[in-house]
């Protein structure tokens, strides 16, 4: 009876997997600020290196605050960081702004 009892935990312990499924969609570098000097523009440049959109661009923008990234006062560019990101559904989407709803800091 303890070898049969042995044997099924051996057996549920082996189909047993760790399941490694990032909870980031995309890795991707942060650049720079955007210097231009015109009201709606600013924020950080971004380039995202598995982007599969149709012609992706060079980089992207994000004029909003990234959600948990504290970068300091003077951050040192260029900074890898994982993220999940959508192009943003305003019109400020067909200019290259994306919406970034997770991001950290990869070093």
């Amino acid at each position: 009876m303890k070898i049969i009892l042995f044997l099924l935990c051996v057996m549920i312990m082996a189909s047993c997997k760790k399941s490694e499924v990032s909870p980031y969609e995309s890795q991707g570098t942060l650049i720079g600020y955007d210097m231009r000097m015109c009201p709606m523009c600013g924020g950080l440049e971004i380039t995202i290196k598995n982007d599969t959109t149709k012609n992706p661009r060079p980089y992207y923008l994000t004029g909003s605050p990234l959600p948990g990234l504290n970068l300091g006062q003077n951050p040192k560019f260029p900074i890898n960081v994982t993220l999940n990101w959508s192009r943003d559904t305003s019109t400020l989407g067909e200019y290259g702004y994306i919406t970034v709803t997770k991001i950290k800091v990869i070093n």
